[in-house]
C-alpha cells in the first residue's frame, strides 16, 4: 500500500471518518473491513479463504454498512474486479452495478433506502 494512502487512512481514523472492523477467530485475524465516510467508499472487505462461507464476511459487511448509514444517508460505492467471488458477494448483498472505475473494476453503489429495505 502506498505511503500517502496509509497516511490518509491514519488521519481519517483519528477524525472518525474511517471505520475499520476486524474479525478474530481464536486470537487470529481472519477478516477485516474498512469504510471511508468522507469518500463514501468501501476500501476493503477481505477474508482469509479458509474462512469463507461461514457468515463472517456477511457480518463484517453488515456491521460496516450499519455504521456507515448511521453516520450519513449518502450512497456508498466500491470497486471490485469483474467475474470474481467478490462481485458475486456484493450482488447477493443487494449492491447495484453502476459502471466501471479504476482499471476496469466493476463499480457498485448502495443507497440508504436500498440498505434499510433489503
Amino acid at each position: 500500500m502506498q505511503h500517502w494512502l496509509l497516511t490518509k487512512i491514519a488521519k481519517n481514523l483519528l477524525r472518525n471518518a474511517v471505520k475499520a472492523g476486524v474479525c478474530e477467530v481464536d486470537g487470529e485475524v481472519v477478516g477485516f473491513s474498512i469504510v471511508d465516510l468522507e469518500e463514501h467508499n468501501i476500501w476493503a472487505l477481505f477474508l482469509r479463504p479458509e474462512f469463507e462461507g461461514k457468515g463472517i464476511g456477511k457480518e463484517l459487511h453488515r456491521l460496516m454498512m450499519d455504521w456507515y448509514f448511521d453516520q450519513t444517508h449518502e450512497p456508498v460505492w466500491l470497486g471490485t474486479s469483474p467475474n470474481t467471488r467478490a462481485e458475486e458477494f456484493y450482488t447477493r448483498q443487494g449492491w447495484k452495478k453502476v459502471g466501471v472505475v479504476n482499471k476496469g473494476e466493476v463499480k457498485f453503489e448502495m443507497s440508504y433506502e436500498d440498505w434499510v429495505n433489503r
